[in-house]
C-alpha cells in the first residue's frame, strides 16, 4: 500500500473516531439539556430550535424493505448535515454543509454549489408512532419531503435506528476527509 493511501486511511479513521467522540458527548449532554428545558416549562423542549441537531428525522416507516425513506441528520460536532432516500437495497444522498441561526438552517451543497435556507419548526406530534417529534421544513431543497419524524428520547433512538445513525456518521465523515 503506498504512503498516501495509508495516511489517507489514518486520516479517515482519526475523524470517524472524533466524529463518534462528538456525537456521544453531544448525546451525554442533551439528556441534561433536556432535563433543565422540562424544568423550566412544560412545552419549551419541544420548540427548541436545537432539537434539529444529533437526531435522525425520517419521513416514514418502512413496511417492504423497498420502500423508500428520507432521512435528515444534522451534526452538531461538525458544521455538516446529509439528505437521503434509502431502501434496504439503495440508497442516494448528498450532504451539504451548513449553519444554523435559531430556526434556520443556512445550507451549502459543494456537489452542485448551491445555497439555500431553509426555516423549520419542531413540535411534539403522534402522527407516526413511535416517534414523538414533528420537523416541518420550510421548504426541502432536496425535493424531498417538508414534514420529517424524530424521537426525543435519545435512548429510544439509539435502540431502533442506531445502525442507520452509524451508516450516516460514517457518510459525514468519508465527506469531510475528502475534501482535505
Amino acid at each position: 500500500m503506498s504512503r498516501s493511501r495509508s495516511s489517507g486511511r489514518i486520516a479517515l479513521v482519526a475523524l470517524l473516531a472524533i466524529a463518534v467522540a462528538g456525537a456521544w458527548y453531544v448525546r451525554r449532554n442533551r439528556s441534561h439539556r433536556a432535563g433543565a428545558a422540562d424544568s423550566r416549562a412544560g412545552s419549551a423542549r419541544t420548540e427548541d430550535p436545537s432539537l434539529v441537531l444529533d437526531r435522525l428525522w425520517l419521513d416514514s416507516k418502512p413496511e417492504k424493505y423497498t420502500d423508500y425513506t428520507h432521512v435528515f441528520f444534522v451534526i452538531s460536532a461538525a458544521p455538516f448535515g446529509v439528505f437521503q432516500q434509502a431502501s434496504a437495497y439503495r440508497s442516494v444522498a448528498e450532504l451539504f454543509e451548513y449553519k444554523r441561526k435559531g430556526d434556520r438552517l443556512l445550507m451549502h451543497f459543494p456537489q452542485s454549489d448551491k445555497n439555500r435556507e431553509v426555516n423549520f419548526r419542531i413540535s411534539q406530534c403522534d402522527d407516526l408512532p413511535p416517534f414523538d417529534l414533528c420537523l416541518d421544513l420550510s421548504e426541502n431543497p432536496w425535493g424531498g419531503p417538508r414534514r420529517y419524524y424524530g424521537l426525543a428520547d435519545p435512548d429510544q433512538e439509539q435502540e431502533l435506528l442506531g445502525a442507520r445513525r452509524h451508516e450516516l456518521e460514517h457518510q459525514i465523515a468519508d465527506a469531510r476527509s475528502a475534501q482535505k
